[in-house]
């Protein structure tokens, strides 16, 4: 009798927890359903598909919100997923339905990483895959997509087709591929009316009329509503003469950000950037291409941030021509070291730059070139320039490397620089003694 009571009371208790716990999963339930649809949206946003998934389980309303959704997140999948052709199959028809459910729903953000192994597959059964692929793309450009990255490898290295569905992406606004793929058929030159923000990476470009402004050779952006421009364009190395057959050519009047990495061709025409705000320009000149570095600079002057690379450093102050640069608030660049044949170069740039509030020149550790051509310039050599830069300064940052060149402009602005807040010297174990002094 006394175990039968017990046992009573053991389920009478557990029944209540149960209870308990759904009473409290229905009320987290319902404070998200109270929640605004595009806050709730916003929350949903940082979910993968899977973990989506398993939220849209939970409730009517949860499955209302889960395919109601506006941003899409292909990845995140696990080995179980796609280790073998079954597991791959169902994953794929799971898709397939969830967009069939989806409907018309708005895709405001499609994000898809895809993995492409083809050890088990025959040829039938990858060419199911990128259909598969370019299905879910076409769904997201048919519901009208804003933000589309895409991100497919292929793990035997084959040249897969541009989805061609990309190229009818009027509401695009931003798009990222990186694939190992093919552009063979050019769109209409109404395609991207609305692109403010492109990035390609690894794509084989095939057509010389893509774009309207992308080619095998050329390279031409327009849009009068781009953003932002990040360009990775390398060819050649760097021994080889001016690459003669190369053309860049931008028309961005509103761009705020420019990165530019890669190699320098001689012919390049980046037109009015009077909004551009920020620059980050990381080339790989070669040593007879100063001046061609010069010029690109020079149309730069409205931007207000500016880095620039070791190797841009360099050309620009070897050859000795520095353009004016006087919106520039913030400049980062690299030199190799202190060097007297550099100084002058420098102090040219710093010169045009009345507006400077944080400076950041950083410099090789390892470079161990003769002491002798880093010590020709003393604090009175800065204390004659008289020049503009140092009265706004806010922000310093020095990394030194031998020689006492670097030393002695760190000192001028330490007992110059009226307005500085911080002063940032990395140096040597073996300089700490000369900073004493």
């Amino acid at each position: 009798m006394e175990d039968r009571g017990k046992r009573k009371l053991l389920d009478t208790t557990v029944s209540s927890q149960g209870h308990a716990v759904r009473a409290a999963t229905e009320g987290l339930i319902d404070r998200l359903s109270d929640l605004p649809d595009h806050v709730a949206h916003h929350i949903l946003s940082f979910l993968e598909i899977t973990d989506l998934t398993r939220f849209g389980c939970v409730s009517k309303g949860c499955r209302e919100l889960y395919l109601a959704t506006p941003s899409l997140n292909f990845d995140g999948f696990s080995s179980k997923h796609l280790q073998g052709y079954d597991q791959r199959l169902r994953l794929w028809s799971y898709l397939d339905r969830y967009f069939f459910h989806r409907g018309v729903n708005r895709i405001e953000r499609f994000r898809i990483h895809w993995d492409l192994h083809y050890a088990d597959q025959q040829e039938s059964l990858r060419e199911d895959e990128r259909f598969r692929l370019d299905k879910w793309i076409y769904n997201a450009i048919r519901n009208n997509v804003e933000f589309l990255d895409i991100n497919i490898k292929d793990w035997d290295w084959q040249a897969l087709p541009f989805p061609p569905c990309i190229l009818l992406g009027g509401s695009l606004k931003s798009l990222s591929v990186h694939m190992y793929g093919k552009i063979f058929k050019a769109p209409s030159p109404a395609s991207f009316t609305n692109l403010e923000c492109l990035k390609l990476q690894g794509v084989i470009l095939v057509d010389e009329g893509l774009f309207k402004w992308i080619s095998i050779h050329h390279l031409y952006i327009t849009g009068e509503k781009l953003r932002k421009i990040i360009i990775d364009w390398r060819f050649g190395i760097r021994t080889d003469k001016p690459h003669t057959d190369k053309l860049l050519n931008i028309s961005a009047p509103n761009l705020i950000s420019l990165n530019w990495t890669g190699s320098l061709m001689n012919q390049h025409n980046l037109g009015r950037l009077e909004c551009l705000d920020e620059a980050n320009i990381c080339l790989l000149p070669n040593v007879d291409e100063f001046v061609y570095v010069s010029e690109v600079l020079s149309c730069l002057s409205s931007a207000k941030v500016l880095a620039l690379n070791k190797e841009t450093t360099m050309a620009l102050f070897k050859g000795g021509s520095v353009p004016l640069l006087k919106n520039v608030c913030y400049l980062c660049i690299h030199i190799e070291g202190f060097l007297d044949i550099l100084v002058p170069a420098m102090t040219s740039l710093l010169a045009g730059l009345s507006k400077l509030s944080t400076l950041i020149i950083k410099s090789d550790s390892f470079f161990r070139g003769p002491t002798a051509d880093c010590c020709g310039f003393n604090m009175g050599y800065w204390k004659l320039q008289n020049t503009a830069f140092i009265y706004q300064l806010k922000e310093v940052t020095i990394e030194l490397s031998h020689g006492s060149n670097g030393i002695e402009f760190a000192r001028y602005i330490l007992d110059h620089a009226q307005n500085l807040n911080k002063m940032t010297i990395v140096h040597s174990p073996q300089q700490s003694k000369a900073m004493s002094t």
